[in-house]
């Protein structure tokens, strides 16, 4: 628990001086959020997870809270940022995690000027207490890695009205991933499923 404690204070610490760094670029409307999630994980790899209705859960779940900083990029409607954030994961065994980094964020798509739909996708580290047990502890067992520090990976999808865009509902792919045996000797990790709502100011 120190370890992920000590993460995640080095991922805010690097947010706040991102942050400072890019004073000179910075989104004209909403520069932060906070957003909440919860999911369920899924027991396939991160092709399957693309359809939500058709790909196997597990018995493990995850809810957590995470703050996002924006800068606004070369071209308009995209945005860069950081994010970081922390979970708790639960189920078959009990586990925490922080995770940060990189965030880019696409605004442009409009639909009959009254829903903003706004990809975007996180890529980073993500540090765990421990595997849970099922799909992530089998990866682990499996390869004799260590789940405890991999990849971060968070395509997302997000809805906001015209009428409310600092407030938004969200559905995010949350994956961990060795990276072909980059990191922890690991392959495959954990994915989630998750859905969750933001607020932008």
């Amino acid at each position: 628990m120190r370890a992920v404690a000590a993460f995640f204070a080095f991922l805010c610490s690097a947010s706040l001086a991102f942050g400072a760094e890019a004073v000179t670029m910075r989104h004209p409307g909403f520069d932060h959020a906070v957003f909440a999630f919860g999911g369920r994980e899924a027991e396939s790899d991160i092709l399957a997870m693309a359809n939500p209705f058709t790909v196997e859960y597990g018995d493990n779940f995850s809810a957590g809270i995470g703050y996002q900083r924006f800068v606004q990029g070369l071209v308009q409607d995209l945005y860069f940022g950081f994010e970081a954030g922390i979970a708790a994961r639960f189920g078959n065994s009990v586990s925490a995690e922080a995770w940060g980094g990189p965030v880019v964020r696409y605004d442009g798509i409009r639909l009959f000027n009254t829903v903003t739909l706004s990809p975007s996708v996180t890529g980073g580290l993500s540090a765990v207490t421990n595997a849970l047990d099922g799909w992530e502890g089998d990866n682990e067992d499996e390869r004799d890695g260590d789940a405890t520090l991999l990849f971060y990976f968070g395509p997302e999808f997000s809805l906001s009205l015209a009428s409310r865009p600092d407030v938004e509902v969200f559905w995010r792919l949350h994956h961990r991933s060795g990276a072909w045996g980059t990191l922890g000797d690991m392959h495959g990790g954990a994915n989630f499923q998750t859905l969750g709502i933001r607020h932008r100011f």
